[in-house]
């Protein structure tokens, strides 16, 4: 065992594996482990050694699962921020009640990540809940502004995926989205006005509509909205291959920031090189037996860093996550990946944040009759707005963006 421990940017504690939503794009259905909520003794201890051996500042409360299902969120961000750690949990929204909003904001929640990811009754109904469309969106938005209000500095961010991406991936499974890119963009700048008036900015719609018009959708990126608001965009992914059932040839050259870097401890107790593991696959052993520490100095674990430095992927998982059925193909995502991160220094903890009002017509580097034309597009899809079918109860809180 090495003497050097690896010290993760972010640990995430799936304080449970159960889910009140069943999403199409979520590898939950693809997961053997039996449903269980982590023994609170179990996360006291995991936050000790975090906090004893100064592994990481910052712990999220998420892998699978929807944390506020947990009995105990409270008092596990409540005694996080005892021992000194950044707090953030992953939710779905559809918990979000006025009570739960209030409950996280007296806990000291630092960072509340809304995972709406689709938008729209038709795509709604890849998220395999009962909970009609309006009243889940109307709840997530009330969320927002009702956080907002209190005066909290608790950081939101609404999460969404643009699901157009999935043609870059080996996906069998069906899934209920729209695969479209012109819909992906209309959708988003529906979510950003919302946002907005939720938040309490007054945005012009048109200011708005020309800044998403010109956002890059294929890199994940925030669009900050106010100084603890912010809407994130990200491509759609496959959980590392967990979509197909046709044989994977795996990846052997790649690179990946998030391996050892995101690290995950599932509600059984087992620690992950990565918070997209979500079965356990790479565990480097179990929070039950050892301390994180001796975990985390393993010779395993310096093993896979070392292969990350060589750019070699060790385990195989991490093989079959940049593989694909095609081996030309998996050569050239293990290759790709390198570039991704390397060439183009991506890296989670440095995802590119964007003022919402980067493209302003002051801003833009074209001339006035191409804004005219843009502005006049965009607006000819905002005409078209029944066919993403709205919730109805959206003039309640999008209307003073509307200015």
């Amino acid at each position: 065992m090495s003497t050097q421990m690896i010290r993760p940017e972010k640990i995430y504690f799936e304080v449970t594996n159960h889910c009140n939503f069943n999403c199409d794009f979520c590898p939950s259905h693809e997961s053997g482990r039996p449903r269980q909520h982590m023994d609170f003794a179990l996360f006291e201890k995991g936050i000790d050694d975090i906090a004893r051996e100064h592994i990481t500042g910052h712990v999220g409360f998420h892998v699978l699962g929807e944390p506020l299902i947990y009995p105990r969120l409270i008092d596990a961000i409540r005694y996080s921020h005892s021992r000194g750690l950044d707090t953030s949990i992953n939710t779905n929204g559809s918990l979000l009640t006025s009570e739960a909003g209030s409950q996280l904001i007296d806990a000291g929640l630092d960072h509340l990540n809304i995972s709406l990811q689709t938008l729209g009754e038709r795509d709604h109904e890849c998220r395999g809940t009962a909970l009609p469309y309006a009243r889940y969106y109307d709840r997530v938005m009330g969320a927002l502004r009702d956080i907002r209000s209190s005066g909290s500095e608790m950081e939101i961010v609404l999460c969404y995926m643009n699901t157009s991406t999935r043609r870059f991936f080996d996906i069998d499974k069906p899934m209920r989205v729209s695969w479209q890119a012109d819909r992906a963009r209309a959708a988003l700048l529906f979510l950003v006005v919302d946002a907005c008036a939720a938040a309490g900015q007054r945005v012009p719609r048109e200011d708005v509509a020309l800044a998403v018009q010109r956002l890059d959708l294929l890199r994940p990126k925030f669009v900050r909205i106010d100084p603890h608001t912010a809407v994130f965009v990200q491509p759609m992914m496959d959980w590392g291959n967990a979509f197909t059932r046709r044989r994977v040839f795996p990846a052997h050259a790649g690179y990946c920031g998030y391996c050892l870097s995101n690290l995950g401890i599932l509600s059984n107790g087992e620690v992950t090189i990565c918070c997209g593991d979500y079965d356990g696959a790479t565990s480097l052993g179990n929070l039950r037996d050892r301390s994180l520490g001796e975990i985390l100095s393993s010779d395993r674990a310096h093993a896979i860093a070392d292969g990350m430095r060589r750019m070699r992927l060790v385990d195989p998982y991490c093989q079959r996550c940049f593989g694909s059925p095609n081996p030309i193909k998996a050569a050239v995502k293990g290759l790709g990946s390198i570039y991704f991160f390397k060439v183009l220094k991506f890296q989670p903890s440095g995802v590119r944040e964007v003022p919402l009002l980067a493209a302003t017509p002051e801003q833009s580097s074209s001339g006035p009759g191409a804004l005219a034309r843009l502005a006049r597009s965009v607006r000819t899809r905002l005409n078209a707005a029944p066919t993403l079918e709205r919730p109805a109860a959206r003039s309640e809180i999008a209307g003073p963006a509307s200015a």
